[in-house]
């Protein structure tokens, strides 16, 4: 969603730059939205890339006796 929240926020930049007369608030309303986004898109980026990533998508294999049927 972050990305199509960048993209978004690109589209309607270029848009309040060039409708006549231009739209200040409309670009500085997207330009905001636009940094944050790329902010959020950095974390997960480097949460992603993270140790902590890694031991997160770990799974354990089950112990072999747990997975016997009991009798």
């Amino acid at each position: 969603m972050t990305g199509v929240m960048c993209v978004y926020s690109v589209l309607f930049m270029r848009f309040a730059w060039e409708v006549q007369p231009r739209n200040y608030l409309l670009l500085a309303c997207h330009a905001s939205n636009e940094t944050v986004q790329l902010y959020q898109l950095s974390r997960w980026y480097a949460w992603s890339t993270s140790a902590k990533a890694a031991d997160a998508k770990r799974v354990e294999p089950a112990p072999a006796a747990a997975a016997a049927p009991a009798k």
